[in-house]
């Protein structure tokens, strides 16, 4: 019997078969797809499609761009125009059947993959309308959000250092599929972008969120004068995806003030995790109820110095204050049990939530053991979701 490895190894090849001159038995690791899947009521994705509705309708709002206008401005950035492809929000599903935000990621990984996952299985996808059409469809209205009207966009994938990447397959299958879309595709590292050519659209998975770095300097020079389409972008990260802004949708008649009304702000306000800044002030309050915190960065992806307080010693407590860290309400991952060769097992899982503007696209799962969702949970990895 075919592990899950070879099995989606033979899907990739299936529809990618210029994937056989890589080495994917290198780039697909062990443990990347999950032989489960995560059953889920009907009312969870109704839930999260209603609730990035409602982000995304604040997002858009003329008074929430305004209160943020001395931000953008001390950011260097401005709007432009186009939003983020291939964005997700993650969430954790409670005892009660809710979901609670994790975070938002302008940055998001595996959903290409995760489409090739759904196919290779035979599981009907969680939002039956996205199709390998939806990538295509994304990256040409993000062209027209910058008035580009261009149909065969050059197109540049860039990371730092894409061959170290985890992640290097997804970039090898998104230079594929946007090939057999009739697009010239190169993927290059970030500083080596513009070397020969200047691409009409950037796939931007850096994570100098604002493009800070001075090797970052060319592509956000690019970026402000709209001489490409970078996607995602600074902008859409300040708006959304900066940890920030959940403690700002938080504070008191903020939503008020921007005009959300019942039941979007209800919504907003039981499914965001309440979180406080890291600081000397907060420090003795937050270590008094450190079992209800986890501790993570402002601007990092994924799990990077991420902690459950109530873990963490005093002394590495202290050395994160006032270091851009924010206290965010813990509330446990969801978990369900499965039937493994070593008997019934438990493992955790969070729901990653892929989005384009105010629409869910499609929807994996994370199934791990452990604090955080890691690739090396024998039997866990991505899993696709089945609604009940």
């Amino acid at each position: 019997m075919k592990s899950e490895k070879e099995l989606f190894v033979q899907q990739l090849l299936t529809n990618f078969p210029n994937l056989k001159s890589f080495d994917l038995e290198n780039l697909v690791s062990e443990k990347m797809i999950s032989p489960f899947s995560i059953e889920l009521p009907r009312h969870i994705v109704q839930q999260a499609q209603e609730f990035i509705q409602d982000i995304f309708s604040l997002r858009e709002s003329a008074k929430y761009l305004k209160y943020f206008e001395s931000l953008i401005q001390e950011k260097g950035l401005q709007d432009p125009g186009n939003k983020s492809i291939m964005m997700s929000y993650d969430f954790h599903v409670t005892e009660n059947q809710q979901i609670k935000l994790i975070e938002i990621n302008t940055n998001a990984a595996f959903l290409i993959l995760g489409h090739q996952m759904y196919l290779g299985k035979g599981i009907p996808f969680p939002i039956p309308d996205f199709s390998t059409t939806s990538f295509k469809e994304m990256i040409i209205d993000e062209l027209r959000l910058q008035k580009k009207d261009i149909l065969k966009p050059s197109v540049v994938i860039t990371d730092d250092n894409p061959l170290e990447q985890k992640m290097y397959l997804e970039f090898l299958v998104y230079q594929e599929l946007f090939r057999s879309f009739g697009w010239e595709t190169e993927i290059r590292d970030y500083r080596e972008i513009f070397k020969n050519s200047v691409p009409d659209f950037i796939y931007n998975r850096h994570t100098d969120f604002f493009l800070e770095q001075n090797d970052s300097q060319e592509m956000r020079r690019k970026f402000l004068s709209k001489e490409v389409c970078l996607s995602p972008n600074p902008f859409e990260y300040l708006l959304l995806a900066d940890k920030q802004r959940m403690m700002d949708w938080r504070k008191p008649g903020f939503l008020d003030q921007m005009g959300i009304t019942n039941p979007a702000q209800q919504r907003i306000l039981s499914i965001v995790p309440g979180a406080y800044d890291l600081t000397s002030a907060t420090a003795d309050s937050i270590w008094s109820q450190k079992k209800n915190f986890f501790v993570k960065p402002k601007n990092a992806f994924g799990s990077k110095q991420s902690y459950r307080a109530g873990s963490m010693s005093r002394k590495l407590f202290e050395s994160l204050l006032d270091q851009h860290m924010i206290a965010q309400e813990f509330v446990p991952a969801g978990e369900q049990e499965f039937e493994t060769p070593e008997g019934l097992q438990k493992f955790k899982y969070d729901l990653r939530c892929y989005v384009y503007q105010g629409k869910l696209q499609n929807i994996v799962a994370r199934i791990y053991q452990g604090q955080v969702t890691n690739m090396r949970t024998p039997y866990g990895g991505f899993a696709p979701v089945t609604i009940t």
